[in-house]
């Protein structure tokens, strides 16, 4: 990292860096446009602007650079359109757009760029729908276009993306259920659609992603059971799925989910006991299940938990506090407040 501050020359690869094969000015201060006559560095394999202060359009001549392997435009200024003349890199591997203020559709041509191996978006203002054309990305591992402001339904076609590893669509206005078909993406390792409109179940096929680490599903409008096949997800670390409308009990077999460090399913609407096994999941630090409906006792087990937060709080829970704490227990914070306990004791932290 330097501390450049200027803005690139006008005529930069003009006259003398024709031959140039990679350029990288990231992590600086530069400013203004960027020129267009870098179209005449034909020879550009590697080309980061990254974190700078670059502003304006992304000039619709980049589409000449077809040797272009790498481009990183993410963490400035930049506004407009995505020139869908960025579809003519036909070499690209990995297109980072971040952290702008690119506006309007995603052009539709972006599935022409079949090479492409990563493609982040997130966090500009991005609108419309996601263009199933993307389906042709037949190479993309990492797909990231959260925080924008895609609306409409994922399409199907998004089954078709099988070499995925890590899908997030989080904090956008999607809606729709969640289709089925991303059940085929059986390398995906982090999936977060968090903060949308999904309605409808959780698909009980999301079972079939046994890679996954992190699944995220929080803020939307979800609602019937938890899928007992959620639980054949052996190798999760994460499962959020709070705020959403969620009925029915907690499946049993949570208690099997031995790689879980957190989990999240409070402010829902669920029901029944909760499932004497959570409290036996060595790796699990966050447990937060409350704002539910859950009744019955509080299982004998949580007085031996590894688990560090305990959030019960704003249930049905009835009977009293199993008198089994040990002193060697790694709880930190248990909350239990607003409930049927007969001897509660509210928030407490022990230390």
């Amino acid at each position: 990292m330097n501390n450049l501050s200027s803005s690139l020359p006008f005529d930069i690869c003009k006259h003398n860096l024709r031959r140039l094969q990679r350029l990288s000015v990231s992590f600086n201060e530069l400013y203004g446009e960027i020129p267009s006559s870098l179209e005449h560095c034909s020879q550009l394999e590697y080309l980061s602007l990254y974190n700078n202060n670059f502003s304006g359009h992304v000039p619709k001549q980049i589409g000449n650079l077809t040797l272009l392997q790498k481009l990183y435009l993410g963490a400035n200024n930049l506004n407009g359109n995505i020139p869908k003349e960025i579809s003519a890199l036909a070499n690209l591997q990995a297109l980072d757009m971040s952290s702008n203020n690119f506006i309007g559709l995603m052009p539709s041509e972006i599935g022409n760029l079949t090479m492409l191996q990563s493609l982040d978006l997130d966090n500009n203002m991005l609108s419309g729908i996601i263009p199933k054309e993307m389906s042709a990305l037949a190479n993309l591992q990492y797909l990231d276009m959260g925080i924008n402001k895609f609306s409409g339904l994922v399409p199907s076609e998004i089954g078709n993306l099988t070499m995925l590893q890590l899908l997030l669509l989080d904090s956008n206005m999607l809606s729709g259920i969640i289709p089925k078909e991303i059940s085929a993406l059986a390398n995906l390792q982090s999936l977060n659609m968090s903060t949308n409109k999904f309605s409808g179940s959780v698909p009980s096929e999301i079972g079939n992603l046994t890679m996954l680490q992190f699944l995220d599903l929080e803020n939307n409008m979800l609602s019937g059971n938890i899928p007992k096949e959620i639980t054949h997800l052996s190798n999760l670390r994460v499962l959020v799925m709070r705020s959403n409308k969620l009925s029915g009990s907690l499946p049993k077999e949570i208690g099997n989910m031995t790689s879980l460090t957190n989990l999240l399913f409070n402010k829902n609407e669920l029901s029944g006991h909760i499932p004497s096994g959570i409290f036996l999941l060595n790796n699990l630090y966050q447990l937060e299940i409350g704002n539910n409906r859950l009744g019955g006792s509080l299982p004998r087990e949580i007085g031996n938990t590894t688990i560090s937060n305990v959030l019960l709080d704003y249930n049905n829970l009835s009977g009293p506090i199993p008198s089994t704490f040990v002193k060697r227990s790694k709880l930190l914070n248990l909350v239990l407040y607003s409930n049927n306990l007969s001897d509660s004791l509210g928030a407490f932290h022990l230390l």
